[in-house]
């Protein structure tokens, strides 16, 4: 029994097994490469990002540890695939919404100034008093970027210059705020939200 965990574990063996799976996605890639970015390039309309997806989930396929039957990795290639070019269209969605909607930041005028104002709606009041927690989340300097392009109205190019920071930096503050407080609106914890979106 140690004799065949040794054989297991030697060297060569490793190798050959690496060999093996190395040969098995490469026969894959020559096999299947083209349906698959097809596929992809269905699912997320870019044929550039199908391209990616596919590399990355011929990456994925790499690192089994074990090859398996021809038709089993095939089956995994594609299965990965999805779910890497899924989770590029939720990352695409909530950038969509981010920039779709500046008013996000909008009902933070009503908690600061009209809070008492009968006409105001109280969901938009609550969805305020979450977003101004939210904010106290975000880095100092997201937080200025805010306070001063979204609230105060400031340009990006004056926001830049308070900060101290270039415009492209402003802009890349504000998507990121808003991307990290529609998905806390939403109901992500605060460190799956930093885990999934970074500056």
């Amino acid at each position: 029994m140690a004799d065949a965990d040794h054989q297991q574990k030697a060297p060569g063996n490793v190798a050959a097994t690496h060999l093996e799976s190395t040969a098995a996605v490469s026969q894959l890639f020559r096999e299947h490469n083209r349906v698959l970015v097809a596929y992809l390039t269905s699912r997320l309309r870019s044929e550039q990002e199908a391209k990616e997806v596919a590399q990355e989930a011929y990456v994925r396929l790499l690192q089994l540890q074990e090859p398996d039957k021809p038709s089993l990795l095939r089956a995994y290639l594609f299965k990965t695939a999805t779910n890497l070019a899924i989770d590029r269209l939720r990352h695409r969605t909530i950038q969509h919404r981010a920039q779709q909607q500046p008013e996000l930041f909008e009902d933070l005028n009503t908690i600061r100034g009209d809070l008492d104002d009968p006409a105001k709606q109280l969901l938009a009041r609550e969805q305020a008093e979450r977003l101004l927690c939210y904010l106290q989340e975000l880095p100092i300097k997201c937080q200025q970027v805010i306070d001063l392009h979204r609230l105060e109205e400031l340009p990006q190019h004056e926001v830049a210059v308070r900060v101290g920071i270039s415009e492209r930096m402003v802009r890349r503050y504000v998507t990121y705020a808003m991307v990290y407080c529609h998905l806390r609106l939403d109901g992500m914890a605060a460190d799956q939200v930093r885990q999934r979106v970074s500056l």
